[in-house]
C-alpha cells in the first residue's frame, strides 16, 4: 500500500510540473506556407468593415454575421481576407487595444475560421498611422506601435491552427511613385518587425504562415526591391501583391477605358496592360517567387462599376486575371467593398444583409478563371448603332435585339447573328467580335460582344464628336449638322465627305483629332459608315501650355487641392510619372496623356509643364527621372 501511494504521489507531482510548463511546450509545429497556400481555393475580402473607421458599420455596411459568412463560403469561397482597423480601438498613451474590439474581431474570425476556412487577419489602412508612412522621421514611433499591436493580436489567436494567417500591413507607401532607399528601408522595417513581434508570442505563432507585402503591394515594387524579412523558422511566408492594373479600366472613376481586353478591340481605350502584360507579370511573380518556393497571393484585385463601363468586359477581365494567376501559381482575394454594383464604385458580389449573391456574372467569372467548377457559359451581347433600325436575332436562340441584346452560351457554342434592317433602313456592317456585312458566327470561348450598324433612309450615317483635354472649344462641320458646342452629332447621307473644324476657347489650345482623323490639320471624313472623332483642347498659357505654372527644381511635386494645377521644370529629365489622379485629365507637354510613364514635350521657354484638372482627392503628386 505505501509503495502503491509512493508511486501515485510521484505521478501527481509529475503531472503538476507539465502543467507548470510554458504554454510553447504544448504547441504545434504548423504546416510549412507552401502546403497552406496549396490549400486555399479561391479567396474573397470583408471590405469595408472592420477596418472601417472607427467602428464596423461606419462605411455603409451591416454588422458581420455567421449566417452571411456562410454564405460566402457557399458560393465557392474557402479563404478570407479581414482588413481590420485597431489604432482608433486603442488607448494611445498604453498602446492597449480595447478588449471588447478585440473581442469582435475575435468573433468574425471564428465565424469563418469556425466553418474551415483559410483566414488572413491584416493591419489594414487605419487612419494610415503606419500606412502613409515609410519614413526616417517615423520609423521608430511607428515599429514601436506595430510591435505593440501585434503582440496583442498574437496573443490572442496564438493557439489557432494554421488556417489563421497574420498579415502585417497592407499598402505601405509615401506616394504612389518609385521608392526611394529610405522608403524601402523603412517599409521594410515594419514588416520586420511584425514577424519578430507574432514569433515572440510562442505557442502555434511560432510556426504560424505569416502574409507579407511589397512596397504599396505593387508587384513591380517588389520584383525591384522587395527582401523577405529573416525569420526564426524556414517556409513560413506569404508573399502579397495587389493587382489593379489598368487603372483607367478598374478603379479610375471616369475613365475613359470602359471595355478591357481581346473580345472588344474597337471599343476599347485602354492603351496598356492587356492579355500579354498579365501573362508576362504573373510569370515574373512566379519565377521571383513561387518558383523559389515562396507563395504569392493576389491580396485585392477588382474592377469598379461606373456608368457606361461594360459589364461583359468586366466579368471578361476577372476571368482572366483569375486563370492568369491561377496558370503561374498565384491565389487571389477578390475586393469586396460591399457597394451594390449598379452603383458607382461597386464591387459587392454578395447582399451584406441577406447573403444573396447580387452579382452572379462576376461571381462565375471569377469562378471560371480560377477553374473551381464554376458554370462555363459565356455571355454574347448585341449593341446597336447608326441612324437607322432592325433586328438582330441568333442561332442558337436567346438573342432577339430588339428586346433581348445579350445571352449565355456554353463555352465553345458556335453562335450565328442574323440582321433585319427595318423598312427604310439597310443594313451597314458588324464590328466587335465580328466584321463586315455577311454572316456572323462567333465562337463563345470567352464573353463577346459584337455591334450592328443599322444606316437610315437614304444610306445615312451617324457622325459623333467627343472632346477631351483640359482646355475648351468648339468643333463645327461643312456641311452643317455639327456645332459642338452643344450639337454633337448629326446623320450625313452615305458617302458625303463632311470637313471638321476645331476652334479653340479664349486661354485654350487645339491638342489634336483622334478616332476616325488624327494630327492637328484639317479632318475631312469619308461618311461610308459611321464614324467617331475625337477632338482635345488643352489649356494655354505660360510656355504655350498652361497659366500660373508653379516651379520646381528636384524631381517631384505634390499638391493638395482639388481644384486644377500645372506644375513647371527645367530639370534635365528623361521621363514624367504620376499618381491618385482619381479621373482627372492630364496634361504634357500640350498633350492630354495617362498616368504611367509619360513622353516628354519642352516648350520653346526652355520649360516641361505638367498639368491636371480638378479632381476628388485632396493630394497627388507628380514626378521626374
Amino acid at each position: 500500500m505505501s509503495k502503491l501511494m509512493s508511486s501515485l504521489r510521484r505521478s501527481v507531482v509529475a503531472w503538476s510540473a507539465l502543467l507548470l510548463l510554458p504554454m510553447a511546450a504544448w504547441s504545434q509545429t504548423l504546416p510549412p506556407a507552401s502546403q497552406v497556400a496549396a490549400q486555399m481555393q479561391l479567396g474573397w475580402n470583408l471590405g469595408n468593415t472592420l477596418e472601417a473607421q472607427c467602428g464596423e458599420t461606419a462605411w455603409g455596411n451591416p454588422m458581420v454575421t455567421q449566417q452571411f459568412i456562410d454564405s460566402v463560403r457557399a458560393a465557392g469561397f474557402n479563404s478570407i481576407r479581414i482588413p481590420a482597423a485597431w489604432d482608433c480601438h486603442a488607448d494611445q498613451s498604453t498602446m492597449t487595444i480595447d478588449a471588447a474590439w478585440m473581442a469582435r474581431v475575435k468573433q468574425v474570425v471564428d465565424y469563418a475560421h469556425g466553418q474551415g476556412m483559410y483566414v488572413i487577419l491584416n493591419i489594414h489602412w487605419d487612419g494610415g498611422w503606419l500606412e502613409e508612412h515609410p519614413l526616417y522621421s517615423h520609423q521608430q514611433a511607428v515599429n514601436q506601435k506595430q510591435n505593440a499591436y501585434w503582440t496583442q493580436i498574437a496573443t490572442t489567436f496564438r493557439n489557432y491552427n494554421e488556417r489563421l494567417l497574420f498579415a502585417g500591413t497592407n499598402e505601405v507607401h509615401a506616394d504612389y511613385g518609385t521608392p526611394t532607399t529610405e522608403h524601402i528601408t523603412v517599409q521594410q522595417s515594419y514588416l520586420q518587425t511584425f514577424v519578430n513581434a507574432v514569433r515572440a508570442t510562442g505557442g502555434n505563432n511560432a510556426s504560424r504562415t505569416l502574409v507579407v507585402q511589397t512596397y504599396n503591394t505593387n508587384a513591380w515594387h517588389g520584383l525591384n526591391y522587395f527582401t523577405m524579412p529573416t525569420d526564426t523558422i524556414a517556409n513560413r511566408m506569404i508573399v502579397e501583391i495587389h493587382h489593379y492594373d489598368p487603372y483607367d479600366f478598374t478603379l479610375n472613376p471616369s475613365g475613359s477605358c470602359l471595355y478591357w481586353g481581346a473580345p472588344y478591340p474597337s471599343q476599347s481605350a485602354c492603351t496598356w496592360a492587356q492579355e500579354a502584360y498579365h501573362d508576362d507579370l504573373f510569370s515574373q511573380v512566379r519565377n521571383k517567387w513561387i518558383a523559389q518556393g515562396v507563395p504569392v497571393i493576389i491580396g485585392e484585385y477588382g474592377v469598379a462599376t461606373r456608368p457606361n463601363l461594360s459589364l461583359p468586359a468586366r466579368q471578361y477581365y476577372l476571368e482572366y486575371v483569375n486563370r492568369a494567376a491561377a496558370a503561374n501559381g498565384i491565389k487571389t482575394f477578390y475586393w469586396d467593398n460591399g457597394v451594390n454594383p449598379n452603383q458607382t464604385n461597386g464591387f459587392a458580389l454578395f447582399d451584406r444583409n441577406s447573403g444573396a449573391v447580387i452579382d452572379q456574372g462576376a461571381l462565375d467569372a471569377v469562378k471560371r478563371g480560377a477553374g473551381i467548377g464554376a458554370p462555363t457559359n459565356y455571355t454574347l451581347t448585341v449593341n446597336k448603332s447608326g441612324a437607322g433600325s432592325g433586328t438582330v436575332t441568333s442561332s442558337p436562340s436567346g438573342i432577339n435585339c430588339g428586346s433581348t441584346c445579350s445571352a449565355n452560351y456554353s463555352s465553345g457554342t458556335s453562335v450565328t447573328l442574323t440582321a433585319a434592317a427595318a423598312s427604310g433602313s439597310t443594313f451597314g456592317g458588324w464590328a466587335g467580335a465580328c466584321s463586315g456585312t455577311g454572316a456572323c458566327t462567333v465562337a463563345m470561348t470567352a464573353a463577346r460582344s459584337v455591334t450592328a450598324t443599322f444606316n437610315g433612309p437614304g444610306g445615312s450615317y451617324s457622325l459623333s464628336v467627343t472632346k477631351m483635354g483640359s482646355g475648351s472649344g468648339t468643333v463645327t462641320s461643312t456641311p452643317s449638322g455639327i456645332n459642338c458646342g452643344s450639337t454633337c452629332a448629326a446623320n450625313f447621307s452615305s458617302g458625303t465627305s463632311v470637313s471638321l473644324t476645331a476652334t479653340p476657347a479664349s486661354g485654350s489650345t487645339f491638342g489634336g483629332w483622334s478616332g476616325a482623323c488624327s494630327g492637328t490639320g484639317s479632318c475631312t471624313v469619308s461618311m461610308t459608315a459611321a464614324r467617331n472623332v475625337t477632338a482635345t483642347f488643352n489649356t494655354s498659357g505660360s510656355g504655350g501650355t498652361c497659366a500660373n505654372a508653379i516651379t520646381f527644381t528636384n524631381n517631384t511635386g505634390n499638391f493638395n487641392t482639388t481644384g486644377a494645377v500645372c506644375y513647371r521644370t527645367n530639370a534635365n529629365v528623361n521621363g514624367w510619372g504620376c499618381s491618385n489622379f482619381d479621373g482627372r485629365t492630364l496634361t504634357v507637354g500640350g498633350q492630354a496623356r495617362s498616368c504611367g510613364q509619360l513622353p516628354l514635350t519642352r516648350s520653346s521657354d526652355g520649360y516641361y509643364y505638367f498639368s491636371v484638372t480638378a479632381g476628388t482627392y485632396p493630394w497627388a503628386s507628380i514626378y521626374a527621372w
